[in-house]
């Protein structure tokens, strides 16, 4: 498949000094990219998507958002599960297979955390 441009804005809002954490770098990178992969996804052109990072007492907190097609109520409590996919804009109708977002819950609990939307 051919490379798209979509010109995304990308906002970055991390401490300057990083943020430590003990788990696995592979996994962990393997959660940002697929929360930014979703996210860049469901996300118009030109559209922005946001990813912010902070302490919390019991361990780090990443958020992202986007300027994208939002999420209904009813798939939002399902967004973390296997094969679940929210409606498609025009251009997206070749989504992926709904994975990507279960692996994210997986990991991310793995490590000891949680993932919600």
């Amino acid at each position: 498949m051919a490379k798209r441009q979509r010109f995304h804005t990308i906002v970055v809002d991390v401490p300057r000094d990083g943020l430590p954490v003990n788990g696995d770098p592979a996994r962990l990178c393997q959660v940002i990219s697929n929360l930014l992969t979703n996210a860049a996804k469901y996300t118009p052109m030109r559209g922005r998507i946001s990813i912010h990072a902070e302490r919390q007492q019991q361990g780090i907190s990443i958020s992202v958002s986007d300027t994208g097609i939002g999420i209904t109520e009813d798939v939002l409590a399902h967004v973390f599960d296997l094969f679940v996919q929210g409606r498609q804009a025009l251009d997206r109708s070749l989504g992926g297979l709904g994975i990507g977002l279960a692996i994210v819950r997986s990991l991310v609990e793995l490590h000891g955390g949680r993932a919600h939307a």
